[in-house]
């Protein structure tokens, strides 16, 4: 997957689906939406997510979005965004210690939607900085190197670009930029954004 794969966490299936159109017309990848917090485990352990979209309430009886939350927080180090209408000061505080990436209140727009996104990502990389020469000493220890192009393009999915973005950026097209990162992922041995960054850190 090259374009960035988000999982949704939201109990009211119209919701979900209009959060799904939401984020393909926003250049995102929905790879999957979970409808309670045992499905929202099992895709978790599938691994394909690079981001979640977690809202707090979950329906009763079960553990809530933010008991979803601690664990990304503590198991998965993936960056989430809390969707909710629960905007009470109680609710607010529990959300904090699980530190996500934003806070996003219903109903939003879509133009809200993606401000959220692109600061929530931009936090995230910054929180996780990679250096010229951490990406030259990375690319030196793959069987197959990635060609100059694909590391400017990997300097761009560090930094939490979307494809459509990275396209802009280099005056190419989204299937152009989308066939280098998919020979990224295969060089670096990895399936997602996420799994890239930290095999990177792992690397230093």
């Amino acid at each position: 997957m090259s374009k960035f794969s988000v999982l949704i966490v939201e109990d009211e299936p119209m919701i979900a689906h209009d959060l799904e159109a939401a984020l393909s017309n926003l250049d995102y990848s929905v790879c999957g939406i979970a409808y309670n917090p045992t499905m929202a485990l099992d895709k978790l352990a599938q691994r394909q997510a690079d981001l979640v979209i977690l809202d707090v309430h979950l329906g009763s009886g079960q553990a809530d979005g933010i008991s979803i939350g601690q664990v990304i927080h503590d198991k998965y180090h993936l960056p989430f965004i809390y969707l909710t209408s629960f905007s009470d000061r109680a609710t607010l505080d529990r959300a904090k210690q699980t530190y996500p990436m934003a806070y996003l209140v219903k109903p939003f727009e879509e133009d809200e939607l993606f401000r959220t996104l692109e600061i929530a990502l931009h936090t995230y990389s910054r929180l996780n900085p990679s250096t010229s020469s951490d990406l030259q000493r990375f690319n030196s220890q793959l069987s197959e190197p990635l060609s100059s192009k694909e590391m400017e393009v990997l300097a761009d999915l560090l930094a939490c670009m979307t494809n459509r973005q990275i396209a802009e950026k280099h005056f190419l097209s989204v299937n152009t930029i989308g066939t280098h990162v998919k020979n990224i992922f295969g060089k670096c041995g990895v399936n997602g954004r996420m799994e890239l960054m930290k095999k990177i850190a792992k690397s230093e």
